[in-house]
């Protein structure tokens, strides 16, 4: 196993990082090597495994990953600190091909090609992310890489985590939700507080696991765009009931009325007690 340099720890690349954290980037570190290595532990990360991280920061989360044995190309638009991740990790591993650092804006960058280009395998997919366009980061990952990755660990503000693992009933269900629910099957793996990030953020934080459902939930492209155009539109005006909620798109409350008794469902049911299935046979029929 080719692992990171001995001669330090995660705490001594925050210690040599000090003071050049620049909150325009989020740039919260965790420094605990027990989180770092159950994070790469919840992405499923092992020996010669190629992963792709976002946003590595002063790289205490791609310690853990290489200490893992993966190989590690890591996304980073920050260039203080794409310059102290070439001086703080070893030629040594950027010559054995364990560990690549790809400069630029992840939002920009054409990741399903950067992938392909490296691995034509799978990959799995470990980062802290930006929270600012963490969210932006999770769609696009969803759109143009979903068939790339075998696995995801990101962590989120916590409230936005729980938003995209939620169920029907749970008070964080939403459009969010149920989009994300197209490509992923997502529970929390674990929750962390401000305090386990140095500096520390104003939020708790918490790392989803993604696991990529085969193909999309719903393969009709179709389909799945008028999916997505009723769970907003239901979502939009979540307090009504639903065949209220979906006039505005010309759908007759009396049709989705009978669509829901069809589906066992009260005819005058809210959005937020309807699951992904029973939006996806709505998305079908109406």
């Amino acid at each position: 196993m080719t692992q990171p340099p001995e001669h330090f720890t995660p705490h001594d690349l925050i210690r040599a990082y000090r003071g050049r954290a620049k909150h325009r980037f989020g740039q919260h570190f965790l420094s605990d090597p027990s989180i770092l290595t159950r994070i790469a532990q919840l992405a499923d990360v092992s020996e010669g495994d190629h992963v792709l991280e976002i946003g590595p920061g002063c790289g205490t989360l791609t310690w853990a990953l290489l200490d893992a044995g993966a190989r590690v190309l890591s996304v980073e638009l920050d260039r203080d600190l794409a310059a102290f991740l070439r001086e703080s990790f070893s030629v040594q591993l950027l010559l054995e091909h364990t560990f690549e650092l790809l400069e630029g804006d992840a939002l920009g960058v054409d990741l399903s090609e950067a992938l392909r280009t490296r691995h034509d395998g799978k990959w799995r997919v470990a980062a802290n992310l930006p929270y600012n366009v963490a969210t932006q980061l999770l769609f696009q990952l969803s759109e143009t890489c979903h068939d790339q990755i075998a696995s995801m660990a990101l962590m989120f503000q916590r409230e936005v985590a729980e938003r995209l693992a939620a169920r029907p009933g749970d008070s964080g269900y939403s459009v969010v939700s149920l989009t994300a629910q197209l490509y992923w099957d997502i529970q929390i793996g674990m929750t962390l507080p401000p305090g386990a990030f140095t500096p520390p953020p104003k939020v708790h934080s918490a790392v989803a696991i993604f696991i990529p459902v085969p193909g999309t939930r719903i393969p009709d492209e179709a389909t799945r765009a008028r999916f997505i155009t009723l769970v907003r539109a239901a979502f939009q005006k979540r307090r009504k009931q639903l065949p209220n909620g979906l006039k505005g798109l010309g759908i007759e409350p009396q049709a989705t009325r009978d669509a829901l008794d069809a589906m066992g469902l009260s005819p005058d049911a809210r959005p937020e007690t309807l699951g992904f299935e029973h939006f996806a046979r709505l998305a079908e029929t109406l």
